[in-house]
């Protein structure tokens, strides 16, 4: 008897390759993955700048998104080139330490071409920045003049080291003051200096000129975040990269809501730092939540419950409304054949692509006439909540109704005929064999409805006069006027404020809305 053994030549075992095979292959799949990435993304970029944006100004539009995108995708390049480079050397890792130098070769070669297209256009870490060619310190004095750059604007205009500044014209000035106009200066502006020297007052005009300032710091940490990169592609298994793909493409929306937490509970912020009056690290606190005192803030004389109030009237009248008529009105649509039902169906369609501001002044004449009537003007009239959100509910009513229509559609013809059959009336058999089968239909429809009537400015707005009927948005839109000072800090509280209630009605309804299209499945042969 005889017995079979493997040998390392057999095909069932592969040995492991050798290192310099590894990093020979690793880096060879890494680069193709990394130059097939950068020239769809290239491609991609040319026909945005040469084809589509060419064709939209022949049409006399005016648009700045192919521009945008065009820019977006070449900031992207050399990010999307290290993690195509570090996907590519993936299939080395059985000898890992070949691979991960594989992966960074790669990305260092890809940092590299950018940090050379920066250095010929001087961008990036080889930005220029205006300057007056000197150095200086403040001083009891005034500003005193360190140093010059050889042959920079300052020595030429006659500047001298031990200079003190005393002014911009005749206008007093501190360095922290004289560094901004700097920064903010065109190339040629002339800036009059009025410096003391030895006793004698003068007053020198000093040009702006543009200076190359290579960034050091930033030239590391962009090569450490290459390799970082080039790194995580290489480790992560190939089936996160979607999902890591969709989180870095959510990430600033992360950061916008990073930003209104930290704003809300800190005196000023520097990008997402919080800073106290000086510029140092801190400054927290309660004074943007004034306004749940009750008290009066910025340019609105409403009280923020009245407000909040007026807004959860709207988003629940709009809701109940929009829930009981649609729901109804679809199951007629999807249900009954009658007359007028497909022309029906078409109006209602044109109604929901009619953009709602052309309907203004129709709308606001109708209001007007009827608070003319008795009671009925006082409820549903102009200036009125009740009128604000009968309009907000006309609105949304296309939409629901073809939603709903889709809904009903969707569910089988059997339950409903048994019940028929077992003697339960079309009513009966709507509200307890229907209605339970479309439950997410009836939620999205209730999210949506509620959304758009807490959300709502331009109806609002229109519609109503002085604060007694405002609600939240046109309370936030008052506290950013164009003549008063804005705080944006005690902004970014009431936009939390408002955001709150619908991210807990989220929060509770998501098992509901994840399952959408559930419906109608119950009870189908």
């Amino acid at each position: 008897m005889t017995t079979n053994t493997l040998t390392p030549s057999s095909p069932l075992i592969q040995p492991p390759p050798s290192f310099s095979g590894a990093l020979i292959g690793g880096f060879g799949r890494g680069l193709r993955f990394a130059v097939i990435t950068t020239l769809v993304l290239l491609v991609a970029v040319a026909f945005l700048t040469w084809f589509f944006r060419p064709a939209l100004q022949g049409g006399d539009v005016e648009e700045n998104f192919t521009q945008t995108l065009a820019t977006l995708l070449i900031g992207l390049l050399p990010t999307a080139a290290c993690i195509a480079g570090g996907a590519g050397a993936r299939r080395s890792r059985r000898q890992f330490v070949a691979a991960l130098i594989a992966a960074w070769l790669i990305a260092g070669i890809a940092y590299g071409l950018l940090i050379g297209y920066q250095a010929t256009t001087g961008s990036g870490v080889f930005r220029q920045a205006p300057t007056r060619g000197f150095s200086m310190r403040q001083t009891e004095a005034g500003i005193e003049v360190v140093d010059l750059i050889p042959g920079g604007p300052a020595e030429a205009a006659g500047l001298l080291p031990g200079d003190i500044i005393i002014a911009l014209r005749r206008d007093p000035v501190t360095m922290e003051q004289l560094q901004t106009l700097i920064a903010q200066a065109q190339i040629d502006d002339t800036l009059r200096l009025r410096l003391t020297r030895g006793g004698e007052e003068l007053q020198i005009p000093v040009s702006v000129a543009l200076i190359s300032q290579t960034d050091t710091t930033g030239l590391v940490r962009g090569l450490l975040i290459a390799l970082a990169l080039a790194t995580v592609a290489l480790i992560i298994p190939s089936g996160w990269t979607p999902h890591l793909v969709l989180a870095s493409m959510l990430v600033p929306l992360f950061v916008g809501y990073l930003w209104l937490i930290i704003a809300t509970f800190s005196v000023r912020t520097q990008g997402l730092v919080p800073v106290d009056a000086n510029g140092n690290f801190g400054g927290w606190t309660l004074a943007n939540w004034n306004f749940l005192q009750g008290a009066i803030i910025g340019g609105p004389t409403a009280n923020i419950y009245a407000v909040t109030l007026n807004s959860l009237i709207v988003a629940v009248v709009m809701t109940l409304s929009s829930l009981l008529v649609c729901s109804m009105t679809g199951y007629a649509l999807a249900r009954m054949n009658f007359p007028g039902r497909q022309t029906f169906l078409s109006m209602t369609l044109i109604l929901h692509g009619f953009p709602a501001v052309t309907l203004l002044i129709p709308i606001f004449l109708v209001l007007i006439n009827l608070s003319r009537l008795p009671i009925i003007g006082d409820l549903v009239g102009y200036n009125t909540v009740g009128g604000i959100a009968l309009v907000m509910i006309a609105f949304e009513l296309p939409l629901g109704v073809w939603l709903m229509k889709g809904f009903f559609d969707n569910i089988s013809w059997d339950m409903e005929r048994s019940a028929l059959i077992d003697g339960a009336s079309r009513w009966r058999t709507f509200y307890e064999i229907i209605l339970p089968q479309i439950r997410p239909g009836l939620l999205a429809l209730g999210i949506f409805s509620f959304i758009n009537g807490w959300n709502a400015y331009l109806i609002p707005a229109t519609y109503s006069v002085g604060t007694g009927v405002s609600t939240l948005p046109v309370y936030i839109r008052q506290l950013t006027g164009e003549v008063a000072a804005i705080n944006w800090n005690q902004v970014a509280a009431v936009g939390l404020f408002q955001l709150l209630p619908i991210f807990i009605f989220f929060v509770f309804a998501q098992e509901y809305l994840l399952n959408i299209y559930a419906g109608g499945t119950k009870g189908s042969s």
